[in-house]
């Protein structure tokens, strides 16, 4: 009998240890822990702080019903400062000693590249990075996770607008960037429009981030006959280069990506005293800014968008709602959808095939976002706004 109990303690100790094995990291009974890695401190603090900071609220309404099958969703938020390195040790943090199950709104192009083979050696998917880089939406593969991309690619948004700008005249295009994978996609978003377009990019000038002294890179590109001038860059270089090129006499059209569409180019141009150097600046984005998210003549869905507002209003104190936020909402909403499509049994292959499922519409835009077969970015959506009177408007659709 003696033996019969020793040898029934060691199979419930084998099988303990086998159910441990395959236990799904991230995930438990009452909650499933998603991470992210994203300036809550520097230059491009708002951009974490606030799409983070959304997604929080989302979530929190969502458990206060009940979750999702029961869990929990929580979100871990690490400072990375925007700094490549920082964010690799974070992202260790949270992978390996939180033990997360995805990330989520991770921002940075050479960031996320940087942290992409740690995730894929732990298997976490990287879920709606707060990059539009095209590296952000793969299948699973050499040693990277599955990855699922949140709007257009910088790539197609560049590549688009100067099809655009060339209709309008912009024949001799040029290209401010910084020297970093998401500048150099902006490089190669530029000229392949410019080849689609029989035309060629005259000139590029490579910068550092943080840099703020452009008048020598604007210099060389207005002696190189720019009449139009394309930014590989984060919003704070983009108000730099925009007020010099104003004090400089430069009237070319300057466009830059998503990465600028930002309300903090607005807020922060206004504490510097260069708002008014900013009007006419152009932005080919993925969305569109809140107060044209709530025209219901832009946006089918603008009766949500303004409730949306008003709540985040009301729970932050902020007085203005930034794309970043936007951001922020939309993915929460779409992570909600497809862990709710993965299903109780939740795992890896499970939210797979629960994001590829999706189809959520975007309050914003009123965009059908999927991630089928189609591709992993939710939507190919270009919008241009540009700013005028001092704040960023609509001026038109450039691709479904």
């Amino acid at each position: 009998m003696k033996q019969f109990f020793m040898a029934a303690t060691a199979a419930l100790a084998t099988l303990s240890v086998s159910a441990t094995a395959v236990a799904q990291q991230g995930v438990t009974d009452s909650t499933i822990l998603l991470g992210s890695h994203t300036p809550l401190s520097g230059p491009l603090q708002p951009w974490g702080a606030l799409s983070t900071g959304a997604a929080k609220i989302y979530f929190a309404g969502v458990n206060a019903q009940g979750g999702v099958h029961g869990r929990n969703i929580e979100l871990l938020v690490e400072d990375s400062a925007a700094l490549v390195p920082r964010s690799t040790e974070v992202a260790k943090k949270l992978i390996i000693e939180d033990g997360i199950f995805a990330m989520l709104l991770a921002l940075g192009t050479p960031n996320n590249n940087a942290v992409l083979p740690i995730q894929g050696e732990f298997n976490v998917p990287n879920l709606l990075p707060m990059t539009a880089a095209r590296s952000m939406s793969m299948t699973a593969g050499d040693g990277l996770p599955d990855s699922f991309g949140l709007v257009s690619t910088y790539y197609d948004q560049i590549e688009t607008a100067v099809g655009y700008f060339a209709e309008m005249g912009g024949t001799t295009p040029c290209v401010i960037y910084l020297d970093t994978d998401f500048g150099l996609e902006i490089v190669d978003g530029a000229e392949a429009g410019a080849a689609a377009n029989g035309l060629e990019v005259a000139a590029t000038a490579a910068h550092q981030p943080g840099d703020r002294d452009y008048v020598g890179s604007l210099t060389k590109l207005a002696g190189a006959g720019c009449n139009v001038i394309y930014l590989g860059v984060n919003f704070p270089e983009a108000i730099s280069i925009k007020a010099a090129a104003a004090a400089m006499g430069l009237g070319m059209p300057i466009v830059g990506s998503t990465a600028i569409f930002e309300e903090a180019v607005i807020l922060l141009g206004a504490q510097a005293g260069v708002l008014e150097a900013l009007e006419g600046l152009y932005a080919a984005g993925a969305w569109i800014s809140m107060n044209d998210a709530k025209n219901p003549e832009l946006n089918p869905l603008a009766d949500q968008a303004a409730v949306f507002e008003a709540t985040l209003k009301q729970v932050t104190g902020t007085p203005v709602v930034t794309g970043a936020a936007l951001l922020g909402h939309t993915a929460a909403m779409v992570t909600t959808a497809a862990l709710q499509a993965a299903g109780p049994d939740l795992t890896v292959d499970s939210l797979v095939d629960g994001m590829e499922s999706i189809t959520v519409q975007n309050i914003f835009t009123g965009d059908m976002m999927s991630f089928g077969e189609g591709g992993r970015g939710s939507t190919t959506a270009i919008y241009l706004s540009q700013i005028q009177n001092g704040q960023w408007s609509f001026v038109e659709k450039l691709r479904d």
